[in-house]
Order: C-alpha cells, then structure tokens, then sequence
C-alpha cells in the first residue's frame, strides 16, 4: 500500500512546488526614476515579469528566434509608403504606421474658415491602384465659432490617390 502512495504524493508536492500565488507575485516591473531633466523627454518604461525573465517563456527557448527577428522590415509597398508621406508633406503628421500601413495627418487648414484631416491606408505589398485608400475630412467653421463635417468634393479624393500612385510608380522606376 505504502508503495502506491508514495509516487502519488511525489508527483503532488512536485506540482504543488511549480504553482505559483498570483497575488504575491509582482505583475509589473518598473524602471527606477530618472533625472528630473531627462524625465520629460523619455517615456516611463514598464515591463511585464515574463518579459523581464531572461529568455522569456519555455516556447521562445525552441522558436525560430527573437520576436524581434521575427517582425522585420516593412509590410507595405516601400514606393506607396514613401509617396504617400510625400504627397501629404504639406500638411502636420499626427501617425505614420509602416506594419500597419497608416498615415494620418492632423488639421491642415487651407483657409481659416476650413479644415481638412487626410488618412490614407495601404492595403499591399503590392504597387497596385487597389492597395491604396484616401480618405479626406473637411470641416467649415460656423459663423458662432464651432466646427461643423463639410462635403469633401470625391474628385479631392481621386486627385490625391492618383498623385500618390503616380509618385510610386516614379519611385519604382527609378530604381529607389
């Protein structure tokens, strides 16, 4: 009898020992306080516990390479990409996502009584008319002071895509 129940309470206090009590455990691990000074220009980094154990969990041990090896390079057309920032130069970036393949300006105003806001999406790696999408929001400014959606004219809409595919098929040509 004693023989059955040892390796049965082996295996137990084995799995008991590999448990861990969440509530004890820290789930963050931050970086110690900078300097006043430098403090304003770079962000506050917080670390998860996983990410902070060297080699991270035992699935990483056997994978193809660092996460970080693993997201390389750019998932969009490298000519649209490079045309779209140039075409929408003009006006402020607000976000420019290369893996996502967003870029969103902030208000651009051409006149004071308008405003204009202009994201675009690529949607390939491919140099295609159908890998591209403009979206432009206008807004006119009321009497009173407030903010009003205006009618965007789609011809504002078709000028800027075929600007932007113009520009990448010149990028492409060249050989840049």
């Amino acid at each position: 009898m004693m023989s059955k129940v040892l390796p049965i309470a082996c295996a137990a206090l084995m799995l008991a020992a590999c448990a861990s009590d969440a509530e004890d455990a820290p789930t963050t691990v931050q970086a110690p306080p900078q300097p006043v000074a430098t403090q304003a220009s770079q962000p506050a980094t917080t670390q998860t516990a996983e990410a902070a154990t060297p080699g991270g969990s035992v699935f990483d041990w056997f994978g193809p390479g660092s996460p970080a090896e693993k997201k390389t390079g750019v998932a969009v057309n490298r000519h649209l990409w490079r045309a779209s920032l140039d075409a929408l130069s003009f006006a402020p970036m607000e976000t420019a996502d290369p893996f996502g393949g967003v870029i969103k300006t902030g208000w651009y105003t051409p006149t004071p009584n308008e405003r204009m806001r202009i994201a675009v999406y690529i949607l390939d790696s491919r140099l295609r008319a159908d890998a591209l999408r403009v979206s432009v929001f206008k807004e006119v400014k009321k009497p009173t002071g407030d903010w009003v959606d205006g009618t965007v004219d789609p011809e504002t809409v078709t000028k800027l895509e075929n600007l932007i595919l113009n520009k990448a098929r010149d990028l492409k040509q060249d050989g840049d």
